[in-house]
């Protein structure tokens, strides 16, 4: 089985685990979910937003016409457990998401890999809402982790410099009300 050998896993980067991944990972390549979409889907209470003003967090939702492109990330070899633990406290301490084992096509092929999907049954499922709802919500919230605006943009640009698309992102991006730094 997979859980019965101790070698690297794979994890699919898709948000936030794209710029800032909690294990060593030892290779990353570019990598392709079928069947799923990036959505801003799940509310955060409190990495980027608070109980009063709750920001947005990315998820992937089931979508057969979709493809998502991210990365595969692989981790070290050595005691799966402890490779895993950082990542699985990070993503796991509330039921947001639902972990399954997934093929993702790689330039290289097929790999199985670990994937975190929205579950539509956490009361931090958002659902389905307009691009402009999202980027009013992204545009007020900050959390523990900085705003909710700082964690799209910092997916944004790594998924740009990867030569990734993502539609969904540029649009709620696009969407967001314009403001001046005050640097």
């Amino acid at each position: 089985t997979m859980l019965g050998h101790n070698g690297p896993v794979w994890v699919f980067a898709y948000g936030s685990l794209l710029w800032q991944p909690s294990f060593k990972e030892t290779d990353r390549k570019r990598a392709r979910l079928q069947g799923y979409q990036r959505s801003f889907c799940l509310w955060s209470a409190l990495a980027r937003g608070t109980p009063e003003q709750m920001g947005l967090g990315l998820g992937l939702i089931k979508d057969e016409r979709a493809v998502c492109e991210g990365v595969a990330l692989r981790t070290e070899s050595g005691n799966r457990n402890d490779q895993l633990t950082a990542l699985w406290d990070r993503e796991m301490w509330t039921d947001a998401y639902i972990p399954a084992w997934k093929q993702l096509d790689t330039d290289d092929g097929r790999i199985d890999a670990l994937v975190f999907k929205a579950n539509r049954c956490s009361r931090q499922f958002a659902g389905a809402m307009s691009d402009l709802d999202a980027a009013q919500i992204i545009s007020r919230a900050r959390g523990k982790y900085g705003t909710c605006r700082d964690y799209l943009e910092k997916t944004y640009i790594v998924l740009l410099e990867l030569g990734i698309s993502c539609p969904e992102i540029t649009r709620v991006r696009e969407a967001l009300p314009r403001y001046t730094e005050s640097r």
